[in-house]
Parts: C-alpha cells; sequence; structure tokens
C-alpha cells in the first residue's frame, strides 16, 4: 500500500510539472482520454507535420547538403592559388606581418615592434607641432595651448592652427611677443582673439576616428556637450550656442585634452617671448621641440629617421647664440664697468681679458 501511494504522489508531481508520467506507474494515474484518443487513431497536428524522429526515420539530413560544394571550392582555388611560403600554405597576395619581439621593454619599443610604419606615422602626427617649434626658434614668439598652472605646453600652435572661429592663426591681426589678444582678420568674423581649438581627433586622442570608412578629417570639428561643433558657437566668451532651439549658455567640451586629460576650456593660448618663458621656467629653443628629451624620438619628430640628427644639430646652433648677443659692428663692446676693457675692478677682472698695448 505505501508503494503504491508512493507511485501516485510520483505521477502527481510529474502531472503538475508538465511532465508524462513514469511507465511503472499506475495506470490509473494516467490522465484521461490519452488512451482513448491513441486507439481512435487520432494524431497530433503537430507531429502531423513532422517531428525530429520523422527525419530520423526517413534518413534525410536536418540542413540539406548544397550541390556542387566541390566544384565551387575547387574553382576558387583554380583562380586563387595557394604557394608554399616558410613552410606555410598561403594565398596568392596573402600578406603576413611578422612581429618582432620588442628589443627592450618599454612602451617606445613595443610600439615600434607592433608597427611597421611607427616613425613615419609619428613625424605624421608631429609635423604642424615640429614646424611650430622650429618657427619659434628662429622668431623668438612663441604661440602655445596651457593651463595656466602648468609648466609645459599641451599643444605647439603654429600659423596654420584653426582658431575656435573656424579660421586659421595667419587669419587673423599680426601678433607678436606679447600680444594678449588677435582678432580675426576675415571679413564678417566677430572673433575678438585667438583660442586654438583641436584640429583633428588625434589631438583629443581619438585615434580609432580617421580609420573609420569614409571619414572626412577636413569636416571633424570639436565638439560641445549640447552636441553641436565649436563653429555653431559664438567665438567670443561665454561662447554660446547659435543653434535655433538649443539651450547651451557656453561651449564645454565633451572632450579631454590629449597630453594633460583635462577639458578645453581649462586651457589658454598664450604668447610668449624667450625671456617671459625662461622666467617662467618654460622651455624655449631646441627644448621646446616634441620630444626634446628623447632623443630617437626627436630625430623622428625632425626627419622621420630616428639615427639622423642633423637637422637637430644644425637647430642646436642658434641655441649657442645668446639671446642678447651684439650683431652689429658700430655697438661697442663693454669688458666689466671699463671703456675699453683695461680698467682695474670686480668687475673687469670677471671678463678674463687682458689687453697688452704697443
Amino acid at each position: 500500500m505505501k508503494k503504491g501511494n508512493h507511485g501516485g504522489q510520483r505521477d502527481s508531481e510529474q502531472a503538475i510539472k508538465g511532465k508524462s508520467p513514469s511507465p511503472s506507474s499506475s495506470s490509473t494515474a494516467r490522465p484521461a482520454g490519452r488512451t482513448g484518443a491513441s486507439t481512435s487513431g487520432a494524431t497530433n497536428p503537430k507531429k502531423a507535420v513532422g517531428s525530429s524522429s520523422g527525419i530520423r526515420a526517413s534518413g534525410k539530413a536536418i540542413v540539406p547538403k548544397e550541390q556542387g560544394m566541390m566544384q565551387k571550392l575547387e574553382r576558387a582555388a583554380a583562380n586563387n592559388p595557394i604557394k608554399k611560403v616558410d613552410g606555410m600554405y598561403v594565398p596568392e597576395g596573402y600578406k603576413m606581418r611578422v612581429v618582432k619581439p620588442a628589443e627592450k621593454y618599454d612602451v617606445v619599443s613595443f610600439a615600434k615592434a607592433m608597427n611597421d610604419d611607427f616613425a613615419p606615422k609619428l613625424k605624421e602626427l608631429f609635423d604642424t607641432e615640429t614646424a611650430a617649434a622650429i618657427e619659434a626658434h628662429k622668431t623668438g614668439v612663441y604661440v602655445g595651448w596651457r593651463c595656466p598652472e602648468f609648466q609645459h605646453d599641451c599643444q605647439r600652435v603654429f600659423y596654420t592652427s584653426r582658431c575656435f572661429c573656424d579660421h586659421v592663426l595667419s587669419d587673423h591681426a599680426q601678433y607678436h611677443a606679447l600680444s594678449v589678444k588677435v582678432p580675426c582678420k576675415v571679413p564678417g568674423c566677430t572673433c575678438k582673439a585667438y583660442q586654438w581649438i583641436p584640429n583633428r581627433p588625434e589631438d583629443i586622442g581619438e585615434f580609432w576616428l580617421p580609420k573609420r570608412p569614409g571619414f572626412d578629417a577636413a569636416a571633424w570639428r570639436a565638439k560641445c556637450r549640447c552636441k553641436h561643433t565649436n563653429n555653431f558657437h559664438d567665438p567670443n566668451r561665454p561662447m554660446r550656442c547659435k543653434m535655433k532651439g538649443c539651450s547651451c549658455g557656453g561651449f564645454n567640451s565633451d572632450f579631454l585634452c590629449a597630453a594633460c586629460d583635462r577639458h578645453w576650456e581649462d586651457h589658454q593660448t598664450f604668447f610668449d617671448s624667450e625671456k617671459s618663458r625662461r622666467e617662467q621656467g618654460l622651455p624655449v629653443g631646441t627644448n621646446w621641440l616634441p620630444f626634446a628629451e628623447m632623443p630617437d624620438l626627436r630625430n623622428i619628430a625632425l626627419s622621420g629617421n630616428e639615427t639622423d640628427d642633423r637637422q637637430y644639430l644644425a637647430l642646436k646652433q642658434f641655441d649657442a647664440i645668446p639671446s642678447n648677443a651684439i650683431t652689429g659692428n658700430d655697438q661697442p663692446v663693454q669688458f666689466g664697468n671699463s671703456r675699453g676693457g683695461g680698467g682695474s675692478g670686480p668687475a673687469s677682472s670677471k671678463s678674463g681679458f687682458r689687453p697688452v698695448y704697443d
């Protein structure tokens, strides 16, 4: 009696869960009408359409094989012959890049090992900044973009660099080392002061964007958090958005500086002289070149070849000339406090010059 009760209870649990009772169960625990339906010859309409058991019984495959597949593969192999290269079978025209181990365990060595075009890409990336550094080295006017409290520039600005008003620096008024506000000269532009804005995705660290199919580098502009680009904002502070219906009260960058990870509005554009930069502890001369502290990368930025330092040595000659050096033949040279250079005193003794008169 106990065993029978357990069997009926198990069949009831299976019926509740939607399962068919086990064959060992009592016939009285089976759902009513199932036996009658099977004996009367009624069939399940879903089973009549087809089931896995019916397919297996007929011997047909679940996924029919395509006719002539081998012929297609043979034709493809004939059109694209396979060759054996270095012990590997590769199709005609297949290019394989060999990844060489890094010489040293540093970021630059790994970058060189993983990128065959490391040098030309680096030079292309810093061409504008290198040209700006060379121009500043010759003219003595340094244009940099940085946070006011920084001891380095996040960006070296060249005359081809674009302003927030969407015009380049050469389209603005003439500037010098003491310039504070350099207005735009383009007719119709209301820009009162040049303010550098990122000119390409690489300036904000989006190196992947130019690799997208159909990307137009000339049409790219920096975006505000209101989703409108800088050329749709007023070029003067607070730089409100000019798009109809936009409530943006001022340009707030939705990007960060690639050099310091701070927002655009935290930076300013500075026009400096060599003297003012020295007083502020900012680099000048060849020390303002990209990667000035890393000779290999510095040479790549200058010439594209890490072993070619001729251009750097040529620029270095300017550093040896003092900024207050006498450049005219009509200017007398003063040695200490004496007029002729032969006077006595602490000032004249420091010069080390001892003239001999006949």
